[in-house]
């Protein structure tokens, strides 16, 4: 199950009641340019992608601020593999508006949403959610070039609550992201084999673990240079865990 550290308490605290099997995020995008924005849609598109792993339905909302440029948003959002939002609302009543499938039933007062996402304390927000992570609010502009997801890499490659120093090593993420799509392009070429159990659970592990993506990044890492793994399977292994990455690394296959 899903753990998050709640920004209120500092405690992990499991996303999800018992029983419930619709996940419902609420995402508050910070008014600020950069790499703020990016930190929030991210961490939820990541949410999103572990809740349908693991068998639940992920509802994301984001409440956007006033004059907010929902197309340049959602053209970002677009160029970082990040799945669109089921609704956005402009103003907080108009929380009040969305319309989520049905789950378990909720006890009268009780917060609307699992999961708060935001890089600013939640303020009037806090009893909207039952718990709250809170994201670096970077203000940065960084720039990927001709390949966005370098941005995704990078931003992953650092907790979701850290802020990314010094333009966040993006030639760094660059030459990683360049690596894993040239090997992954390079097993494809292998027999077929089963994916490695062990380093596919690690990677589960650690995502389920609030969101630690920098210890899954590592382990597909120790993956790619373990001897005892055939290529096949590190394909395969690979491929299963690009799944909650989305960093589209079977994308020079072939070429």
């Amino acid at each position: 199950m899903l753990r998050l550290r709640d920004a209120r308490t500092g405690e992990l605290t499991e996303a999800l009641p018992a029983g419930r099997r619709l996940l419902r995020v609420l995402v508050r995008v910070p008014g600020s340019s950069g790499l703020g924005p990016a930190h929030a849609y991210l961490a939820a598109d990541l949410i999103r992608r572990l809740a349908e792993q693991i068998g639940l339905l992920p509802w994301v909302v984001d409440l956007l601020p006033d004059g907010a440029d929902v197309a340049a948003l959602r053209c970002r959002c677009d160029a970082l593999n990040v799945y669109p939002t089921r609704e956005t609302v402009m103003d907080t009543a108009a929380l009040a508006g969305v319309v989520m499938p049905g789950g378990a039933a909720d006890a009268p007062g009780s917060p609307m949403f699992d999961i708060g996402v935001a890089a600013a304390p939640p303020g009037e927000l806090a009893d909207r959610a039952r718990l709250w992570i809170r994201v670096s609010d970077d203000d940065q502009e960084v720039e990927a070039g001709e390949e966005p997801l370098v941005v995704r890499m990078m931003l992953m490659r650092h907790g979701y609550g850290e802020p990314i120093a010094g333009g966040g090593r993006v030639d760094d993420a660059a030459r990683a992201l360049a690596r894993w799509r040239r090997l992954v392009a390079e097993w494809a070429r292998s027999p077929s084999g089963a994916m490695s159990r062990r380093y596919a659970d690690a990677v589960m592990e650690a995502f389920c673990d609030d969101l630690d993506s920098p210890t899954a990044l590592g382990m597909l890492e120790a993956l790619a240079g373990d001897p005892d793994v055939p290529d096949g399977s590190k394909f395969e292994t690979f491929a299963a865990a690009d799944r909650l990455l989305g960093l589209d690394l079977a994308r020079d296959i072939g070429k």
